[in-house]
């Protein structure tokens, strides 16, 4: 029986490994609500929802890292830029995923622009590269559109297209770049609590859902707690301003497989 657990196990971190997680949520916060990113405006915007940018007002810069279950194979780095421009936002983002022996990447660079006071629309360059020991490597170039929308005051939209061309890699037995849509929603019931959620499809997998709640104790320090499925996750994570940084942290709790740990740090310039 135990033999019979630790093989399950096992099976179930390697279809991880290989699920090209580089595409996951990116931010600490956003893994605080559940992974709900889409709605959301922060540095990590540039890899998350481009469009949500404009929301942006000066130079920021992040980095995130998870570990997966605590295994270091199983590890996530990104590095984001967000530049406020007078006309226009620019974002670039870069994401490695695994270690020495399997490894992917998405770097990325995006634009993004107010139509009105409302509306937002960004466009993204992807290049994903995918690294395997002792085999040919592959790379793909793939593009994503997004849009952002404020309803009012308390209410705003994210909606973001990943490879709608449905790029292929430059090796055939990779096939073709994952393609998704992602459109989410935040409301704010006060100055000190909002609600966010967002709904995830890919073309070859079932509907996940997202959300989380987010809890305002004092205008430096904030509370969440949020919820996924497919795979079901609980997540609960906090953030504190100091100065001209902001510290985050969060945890996602898979039932099978245990705890992933999210860290991330964002220097605001003035």
């Amino acid at each position: 029986m135990i033999k019979l657990f630790y093989f399950i196990v096992f099976i179930t971190v390697i279809q991880i490994a290989f699920a090209q997680p580089i595409f996951d949520p990116i931010g600490a916060k956003s893994w605080s609500l559940g992974g709900s990113s889409t709605s959301e405006s922060n540095v990590f915007s540039c890899a998350n929802n481009m469009a949500s940018s404009t929301e942006i007002k000066s130079i920021q810069v992040g980095i995130y890292n998870q570990t997966r279950f605590g295994i270091k194979q199983l590890n996530a780095i990104n590095s984001s830029f967000i530049i406020p421009k007078k006309w226009f936002q620019i974002g670039t983002s870069i994401n490695h995923y695994g270690y020495e022996k399997f490894n992917q990447q998405n770097m990325s660079l995006g634009i993004a622009k107010k139509l009105n006071n409302n509306f937002s629309l960004g466009i993204t360059l992807n290049y994903i590269s995918i690294n395997i020991a002792e085999q040919e490597n592959t790379g793909a170039l793939a593009g994503s559109l997004s849009a952002f929308f404020k309803a009012n005051k308390n209410l705003q939209f994210g909606l973001l297209i990943f490879n709608p061309t449905q790029s292929k890699y430059n090796i055939n037995s990779h096939g073709n770049v994952i393609t998704f849509g992602r459109i989410g929603v935040k409301y704010l019931i006060n100055k000190n609590v909002f609600l966010t959620a967002d709904a995830d499809k890919t073309l070859a997998q079932t509907l996940i859902l997202r959300s989380g709640i987010n809890y305002a104790l004092h205008p430096n320090f904030e509370l969440c707690l949020g919820y996924a499925n497919n795979p079901n996750y609980i997540t609960f994570g906090f953030s504190t301003k100091l100065k001209q940084f902001d510290l985050l942290f969060a945890s996602s709790f898979q039932q099978t497989l245990g705890l992933t740990p999210h860290l991330g740090m964002v220097f605001h310039g003035k």
